[in-house]
């Protein structure tokens, strides 16, 4: 017979580690049950990608909504025109099932795509199961006329606009930032804010649209539409900056509570304009070539410069422009900066 053999001492560190563990989970559950708590699992938590296509049918034009409370949305042309008014995706938890109604009214086909994130339940625990930003991806027909209005809560916006043929816009964000390329052509009004986001516009030269309206909270507000065109603009945030150029067209207003501007105004710019603010700071470049007055109401003119008229609160750029100027810009802020280009200068804003 052989004797019988001890199996080998296990390591005391981990045996304690897992007895401790066990205690804690046991302590742990004891006391989500006494706060009235339930440890129970969250079905739906699963993400996934749902297709997303939606087709023209004949329609002459098109009307879409998306729309999301704490959804990313990102909007591009498809790249060629086809049969499809809309395709694209949606990345979501299963519990947040992407809706699609659509309808026709005559010759406009109608799509209205929402995804919402619902909120979990108060009197459950959530264990180990990572954040997921649902998000809405869609590319839509350059074949129709499109009437689009996009709107999230605390979701950023992406728009790409360059090929599509837009009758009218409205894009929203709460919280977000909202970052858009406007149409290579002409366009309807277009109208975009958020409440603590960022705006980035940019244009291609082509792009004519009769208003464009751009509000901010607290968000700044950048503009690269210097080689496009707004009949009328307006741009107004409380306390965010405004920078960048600035559209031809024939009236404009930019205005911030306690924010700075800091524009460049176009070659060819003509009409009339207003910069505002209560407590910020107004820095203009004046293009080259054009008769400009300026009328500063209630601030000061800071470092003059010597190759501009000044007569009192009113600074021209040539005799003429005193009394007929082919650019007249009211100003109102407690301080100004003005700067004039040189010829082909391409010199960002001040």
């Amino acid at each position: 017979m052989t004797a019988p053999t001890r199996p080998p001492a296990r390591p005391l560190a981990p045996v304690l580690a897992r007895i401790a563990l066990g205690l804690g989970l046991v302590t742990a559950g004891a006391g989500l049950t006494w706060a009235g708590w339930r440890v129970t699992p969250i079905p739906g938590l699963s993400v996934r990608e749902t297709p997303l296509d939606v087709p023209l049918e004949g329609a002459s034009a098109l009307a879409v909504r998306l729309t999301g409370d704490r959804t990313d949305l990102a909007v591009a042309g498809l790249p060629w025109p086809g049969r499809a008014a809309l395709v694209g995706r949606a990345t979501h938890r299963e519990r947040n099932p992407l809706r699609v109604q659509t309808s026709r009214e005559g010759g406009t086909l109608r799509a209205d795509v929402r995804l919402d994130v619902a909120p979990l339940s108060d009197d459950r625990v959530n264990l180990n199961t990572p954040a997921v930003q649902h998000r809405l991806d869609v590319q839509l027909s350059r074949g129709v006329p499109l009437t689009l209005g996009v709107e999230t809560a605390s979701g950023d916006l992406r728009l790409d606009l360059h090929a599509l043929r837009v009758r009218e816009l409205t894009a929203r964000t709460r919280s977000g930032s909202l970052v858009a390329t406007l149409p290579a052509g002409e366009s309807g009004p277009l109208t975009l804010g958020t409440a603590s986001g960022a705006v980035t516009l940019r244009a291609p030269a082509p792009w004519r649209a009769p208003a464009l309206g751009v509000t901010t909270g607290s968000g700044a507000v950048t503009l690269r539409l210097g080689e496009a065109w707004a009949g009328r603009l307006t741009v107004t945030t409380q306390s965010g900056d405004v920078t960048g150029e600035l559209p031809r067209g024939e009236a404009g207003r930019v205005a911030s509570t306690s924010g700075d501007l800091a524009l460049r105004l176009p070659d060819g710019a003509a009409g009339t304009l207003t910069l505002q603010t209560v407590s910020g700071e107004v820095r203009v470049s004046l293009p080259p070539d054009t008769s400009v007055r300026v009328r500063l109401v209630g601030g000061r003119l800071l470092d003059p410069p010597g190759d501009l008229l000044r007569q009192g609160d009113v600074i021209a750029t040539d005799p003429a422009a005193l009394t007929d100027p082919e650019l007249d810009i009211r100003v109102e802020a407690p301080r100004l900066r003005l700067a004039r280009r040189l010829p082909d200068d391409e010199g960002d804003a001040p």
